[in-house]
């Protein structure tokens, strides 16, 4: 028999000091300053929540869309602590808040340089890491995502791998929407390019390497795999909102925009789909 789907966690579930935790750390900018900035590992706290799913790959790849399908489904348990259920996961796994008994996905991009920690899965701990199409990537990083959230992915890029400073041609005079075009573009390679430690990371039967662009084209045949790989009945109703309109967004893109994401993101696209489906 399957699963009850069960109520979203909220504060009102926590101890005392947890909320007060919650009201302390209520922002990524606080995160990067608080948790983020010691030496103690971001997933310290990973062993607490055995059978747990990780979603992570580079951001606005359709990470936040596939953890809260598989939160949201029969066996799971949602979180809505904060306003962020990312932030909610990674003040559990850092050991800020613990949760209560239950079975939980965790979206996991914020961990950037911190990707060795994948490496601490427990053998009944699953991950999936999604690639996706550096057009709409980077033009969802440019015209939909907070200049704070680019900067610190921008930041974690030539922190962990200084060499990538050299793709933007030391071009400072660019007006800043291409800038940011190009921050975007380094963001997209260096997260990708992780796709291929994290398969030397993370064993086989615990990884699940995929493109969401072929998800959302095909939903009816990739998500009875995806709720396979965690051990999870599939319902058709879990994928009702999802739509095939991830391409749409390559087409706005300028040509110069175009130019960029084709010289600096698409190469690592390329030789990350060869690592698809854990090949």
């Amino acid at each position: 028999m399957a699963a009850e789907k069960q109520a979203p966690l909220t504060s009102a579930h926590l101890a005392d000091h947890e909320k007060e935790v919650l009201r302390r750390i209520r922002s990524w900018a606080r995160f990067q300053k608080g948790p983020r900035a010691r030496p103690e590992p971001l997933l310290r706290e990973l062993g607490s929540y055995p059978d747990c799913v990780l979603v992570a790959g580079c951001q606005r790849s359709g990470t936040t869309m596939l953890t809260r399908i598989i939160a949201g489904s029969d066996g799971f348990r949602p979180l809505s602590l904060t306003h962020d259920d990312e932030l909610d996961a990674a003040l559990a796994l850092a050991g800020y808040v613990k949760l209560p008994e239950a079975r939980y996905c965790f979206q996991t991009t914020y961990l950037n340089e911190r990707y060795h920690e994948y490496g601490r899965l427990l053998p009944d701990q699953k991950l999936i890491w999604l690639l996706r199409n550096p057009y709409s990537v980077v033009y969802s990083m440019v015209y939909h995502w907070r200049r704070s959230a680019l900067d610190r992915l921008y930041g974690s890029a030539i922190q962990d791998e200084p060499a990538l400073q050299q793709l933007d041609g030391g071009k400072r005079g660019w007006r800043l929407r291409l800038a940011r075009v190009e921050k975007a573009c380094i963001a997209y390679r260096y997260k990708t390019m992780q796709t291929e430690k994290i398969r030397d990371l993370v064993p086989e039967r615990q990884r699940l390497i995929l493109d969401y662009d072929v998800i959302v084209a095909d939903k009816d045949a990739a998500f009875p795999i995806i709720f396979d790989f965690i051990g999870e009945p599939f319902r058709s109703s879990y994928t009702q909102a999802v739509k095939p309109d991830s391409l749409e967004k390559a087409k706005r893109l300028s040509p110069r925009e175009r130019e960029l994401v084709d010289k600096i993101a698409m190469p690592a696209y390329r030789t990350s789909q060869t690592l698809l489906a854990g090949k």
